[in-house]
């Protein structure tokens, strides 16, 4: 073939192809394109079920509740030698984290206080645990009323942010 030939054929194969940019198939429901993931291209369904797994439950959101449930849960104790007392510090904990995070997140608080809750209730009761037999019905108990206050902490704090943001 000539050279001509082959410049005509080149430029009618680049007319064949469809800008597809528009159709983005990573495009966000909002209709913001993902971002790129690490190979440069667009991430596609993988990456958008990603994107809608974080917003439903945040792993770092679930991490600095249940650090924050597990600080306020010690202080709580430490300080007041009260039985119930670490529901109060999961309480304020949770109630604190509500006041700062702009995202709804009472999944992850519910998780989190459930988790510090039911673990504190079986580590207290170890040794009826072993002995008595019913350490771990009172460590899901503790569990339930734990991921409870934690929802509630959460969501009093967030009203109490709303309150203080909203304009009169």
């Amino acid at each position: 073939m000539s050279r001509d030939r082959m410049r005509t054929r080149e430029r009618s194969d680049e007319a064949d192809t469809v800008d597809t940019s528009e159709f983005d198939v990573g495009a966000d429901v909002a209709g913001e394109a993902s971002a790129p993931s690490e190979t440069g291209e667009s991430s596609g369904l993988r990456g958008r079920l990603a994107a809608r797994t974080e917003r439903l439950f945040s792993p770092r959101a679930f991490l600095a509740i249940l650090l924050l449930s597990v600080a306020g849960l010690f202080t709580a104790g430490t300080f007041l030698p009260l039985p119930g007392s670490g529901l109060l510090g999961v309480f304020l904990a949770t109630f604190a984290f509500g006041l700062v995070a702009s995202d709804r997140r009472y999944a992850e608080a519910a998780v989190a206080g459930g988790i510090t809750v039911g673990a504190s209730a079986f580590l207290d009761a170890a040794v009826v645990a072993f002995l008595g037999g019913f350490g771990v019905p009172l460590a899901l108990l503790g569990g339930g009323v734990g991921a409870a206050v934690a929802v509630v902490g959460t969501y009093f704090g967030r009203d109490l942010r709303a309150g203080l943001t909203r304009e009169i």
